[in-house]
């Protein structure tokens, strides 16, 4: 891959997040069996097919570009993303795993990551029970990356979850760009493939892949950064539909002295953060959007701990999660 292709103008990256890809609301939704073909043939392309490009992520008036390159590795697979602007980081995902190499003021920083998907894995491997909470409507053919692709809407049933544009590559179903849109189709995050190439074996930098390089990916074990729970501090009493927990940890975070419990709910597309910690004092119940809205978030006393529920989703899931916690104990809510 051609490093110095990732240095794109603005104006370049803009285009490629915006060409073409609006919500085809005219379309009809396809029939739940159909929409669930649809739905695991692009999650199966994002685990099972060789790929390696450069692609660009835009977060409200952030923008970022990444080069990637995945490989299957029998019924998983191996994937790498790196920044090509800003903080030097990268991220490697395997079937062990995802682990996250940050390089700044000359110091390595690794961290366990809970979650093992990104762009363009979006989707779960078993994406078929998507179709309960969400419908899927094909749209027009458009072309990305110098590939065809065809637009494809993920729309929410519900008001628990966002929803989705993409644009899979008309061969092999592999989301080539992807816009995750609100209930009046605005997006709030983006992402689009400036270059790819699909199939064959990637072509991995060997300077990336020294052996200086690769002793940095060690974690020592004697200072894992998560670690499982080992007893529930809160029930969960609510969740919405379709949403289950998938990961409970005490982990580290880099603006905390001392360990918090992070959960993870989710619907395999929509994902919500649960952090745990002792209450140094009573607090007072505070709810907060991001400026662009994709993050709601709310901060609450659950009898000994603070309770704090966030997530890229709308506000009536961060709710309905918040307000079903209750302390082991049956101690109200503060």
């Amino acid at each position: 891959m051609n490093q110095q292709a990732a240095v794109l103008p603005v104006a370049l990256l803009t285009s490629l997040l915006t060409l073409n890809l609006v919500p085809a609301h005219a379309a009809e939704a396809l029939a739940m069996q159909d929409a669930a073909v649809w739905l695991q043939r692009m999650s199966d392309a994002a685990r099972k097919v060789s790929y390696e490009g450069v692609f660009v992520m835009q977060h409200g008036a952030g923008m970022q570009t990444l080069s990637i390159f995945n490989r299957p590795v029998g019924s998983a697979k191996e994937s790498r993303l790196a920044a090509m602007d800003g903080i030097e980081r990268e991220i490697r995902c395997s079937e062990t795993g995802s682990i996250s190499r940050v390089m700044e003021g000359g110091q390595v920083r690794l961290e366990k990551r809970l979650n093992s998907r990104y762009f363009p894995d979006l989707l779960p491997p078993d994406a078929t029970a998507l179709a309960n909470w969400y419908s899927v409507k094909m749209g027009k053919h458009a072309r990305v990356a110098g590939l065809e692709c065809r637009q494809i809407e993920i729309v929410p049933k519900d008001v628990y979850r966002w929803g989705y544009v993409l644009c899979a590559d008309k061969d092999t179903g592999l989301p080539l760009k992807a816009m995750m849109v609100n209930a009046a189709g605005q997006p709030l995050m983006q992402y689009a493939f400036a270059e790819i190439r699909i199939g064959g074996q990637p072509r991995i930098d060997s300077s990336k892949d020294s052996k200086v390089r690769q002793s940095e990916w060690l974690m020592p074990a004697s200072h894992p950064t998560t670690r499982p729970i080992s007893l529930e501090t809160v029930n969960v009493t609510n969740l919405p539909p379709g949403f289950s927990r998938i990961s409970a940890v005490k982990r580290r975070l880099p603006n905390k002295a001392d360990e918090v419990e992070h959960w993870v709910f989710s619907d395999g597309l929509t994902h919500v953060s649960l952090f745990l910690e002792p209450a140094a004092h009573p607090i007072k119940s505070i709810r907060g959007q991001s400026k662009q809205g994709m993050i709601n978030m709310v901060k609450l006393q659950v009898g000994p701990m603070q309770a704090t529920v966030l997530g890229d989703a709308p506000w009536p899931a961060i709710e309905a999660i918040a307000m079903g916690l209750e302390a082991p104990t049956g101690n109200a809510r503060q």
